[in-house]
């Protein structure tokens, strides 16, 4: 039976049996996977605390290919990120990014880009004040990685840049609208130009240079409105976690 060793992030953690959890982890290697941990409810489980949602772990697990549940092996934490379970600003956004994570990847199915971006995006979690932002960008980012980029260089309509100070967006279309056009093609939403320029920021900065990125308030509120409503319309419905990042960022602006 085959073994697989690979780095992963534990997206969720559920009892299975009165001794057993049911453990979904993000690999690096072969992206969302399910292992049965056996015993790991006992209070002397060998598997400790790497079980625990959040966690960026060194993983080993057996079992036929392709397989609906695997059996773990052995689990071994690389970094808990307690610190930012510790604090319910960045904790929230955090869950955010694992409950995203979790619905755009199909099991078995290799994002090693998502992994990567999951595990740098909680790294800097612990290390930013600008968490609305780092939201955004994941949210953009996670969409790229799946497929779903939204069409930013050019009209969607007559395929030209937009000159105008004023363009655009089409949910439907997943992409902008030049101020010509706004009579052919439904528009939803109107943003400055400045605002789609900050999105395709989003699209290639490095994320160790997120704290340096100073945003005016409303367009802020733009990109939020706008990268929001996008996760929208690929998930079709709301995650837990967001209404309690909308309230920690209310706090924050008051």
């Amino acid at each position: 039976m085959p073994l697989y060793k690979t780095q992963a992030i534990v997206l969720k953690s559920m009892k299975l049996s009165e001794k057993d959890k049911l453990v979904t982890f993000l690999t690096e290697t072969h992206g969302k996977v399910k292992c049965v941990a056996k015993a790991a409810r006992r209070l002397k489980s060998r598997f400790g605390a790497s079980l625990e949602p959040m966690s960026h772990v060194s993983l080993i697990y057996f079992g036929k290919e392709h397989q609906d549940l695997y059996r773990l092996n052995q689990c071994d934490i690389i970094q808990s990120f307690q610190d930012i379970k510790e604090n319910p600003d960045t904790y929230y956004t955090a869950v955010y990014f694992l409950e995203l994570a979790g619905h755009f990847i199909a099991e078995d199915h290799p994002e090693p880009e998502i992994f990567h971006l999951l595990v740098r995006s909680l790294r800097e979690a612990g290390n930013t004040d600008s968490s609305g932002t780092l939201c955004r960008l994941f949210e953009l980012r996670i969409m790229a990685h799946a497929g779903y980029t939204p069409r930013l260089q050019k009209c969607i309509v007559c395929h030209k840049e937009p000159k105008s100070l004023w363009v655009g967006f089409s949910y439907s279309q997943h992409g902008i609208v030049c101020e010509p056009c706004f009579d052919k093609e439904p528009v939803e939403m109107r943003i400055k130009s400045g605002t789609v320029n900050y999105l395709k920021k989003f699209l290639s900065l490095n994320l160790n240079h997120i704290r340096r990125l100073k945003i005016p308030k409303d367009v802020e509120l733009e990109i939020e409105s706008i990268t929001h409503r996008l996760v929208l319309a690929r998930l079709g419905r709301e995650l837990k976690s967001y209404p309690f990042i909308r309230q920690m960022a209310e706090m924050t602006r008051t």
